[in-house]
Parts: structure tokens; C-alpha cells; sequence
């Protein structure tokens, strides 16, 4: 999942500036943002802590921007199936097809190409095994496995945050 490589690409040390130029967690649009909310509580326990954190809460840190992310996608998923003016294309189907049918409809005078059948997607969910897929779907950590996987950002915030010491964890 993306929650992996963002975190290890940045988001922490943007959500570091936030905090560096007087944001708090949740206290403007961009601070609310999924993710960088997250990022700047762990953050402001780490400086809390002299710079100190485990493996463990940086796990955490990353299951509760994981969890905010899933949720923002179960949002917007029943957002788009409530909206009649979206059509859902089934991406299972050649991709030749799918591809001329959305060229052909772009292109189309009017703006709007009938969908061929073969094509479509149902909204709702029929099939109990799909629904239930999709409600216990958890992410798996790819990225941050074991300890020695997280040394290098728990490195970085003790440099950051904290005063010189000889462990990290």
C-alpha cells in the first residue's frame, strides 16, 4: 500500500515542518489531511519523549494512518456508487475494450456513449464473499516488517528530535 512508501518518503519529515512552523495535528485542511495527522501526533510524542521511539509505536503510527486511509476509501466508494452520473467499468474485461470504450465515449459529440453491457459494473455488491472482501480487507506490512526495517526513521527522529544518546530502541 501507499501508506508504506509515503511514510518512508517524507510524510513524516513534511509533517515535522508543519509542526516546525506552529501547526498542531488537526488545526487547518492541511493538517487534517490523512496521514499527515497521524504523522504529527507520533511526531509530537516523539519530541515528547526527547526524540525517543520504539518499533512498536512507530507500528502504530503506521496502522493509524493505514486504518484513516481504508476508511477514506470506503467513503469514497459508497460516495461514488450513490452518484448516478458515474458509470462503473469492469476492468476485468480486455483491456483492448475497455480502452476503446473510453476513447470512443471521450471523443463522442454528445458526451455520452451508451455502455455495452459486457462492459459494465454492477454498483452493488451481491456476491457475500466480495462484501465481506472488502470490510475485512487489512492491510499487509510490506515494507516495515522488523525492527531493523524501521532503524532508519527511528534514526532520523532521534537526530531530529532528540538529544544524543547511544540506542535507538
Amino acid at each position: 500500500m501507499m501508506v508504506h512508501t509515503a511514510g518512508a518518503d517524507g510524510i513524516l519529515s513534511e509533517a515535522g515542518w508543519l509542526l516546525d512552523v506552529g501547526l498542531l495535528p488537526s488545526s487547518s485542511s492541511a493538517t487534517r489531511a490523512i496521514g499527515y495527522r497521524q504523522a504529527m501526533e507520533y511526531l509530537l510524542r516523539c519530541r515528547e519523549n526527547g526524540g525517543w521511539s520504539s518499533s512498536g509505536d512507530f507500528y502504530e503510527f503506521l496502522s493509524g494512518f493505514q486504518k484513516e486511509s481504508r476508511n477514506f476509501a470506503k467513503r469514497q466508494m459508497t460516495w461514488f456508487r450513490n452518484e448516478q452520473i458515474y458509470e462503473w467499468i469492469d476492468a476485468s474485461k480486455p483491456l483492448e475494450k475497455v480502452l476503446s470504450f473510453i476513447c470512443d465515449s471521450y471523443n463522442s459529440q454528445d458526451g455520452h456513449l451508451p455502455m455495452p453491457e459486457s462492459l459494465r459494473m454492477r454498483k452493488d455488491i451481491r456476491n457475500h464473499r466480495q462484501a465481506a472482501e472488502l470490510k475485512t480487507y487489512r492491510t499487509i506490512n510490506r515494507h516495515f516488517i522488523g525492527h531493523e526495517d524501521c532503524v532508519d526513521v527511528l534514526d532520523w527522529i532521534k537526530k531530529i528530535y532528540g538529544q544524543p544518546t547511544d540506542s535507538l530502541c
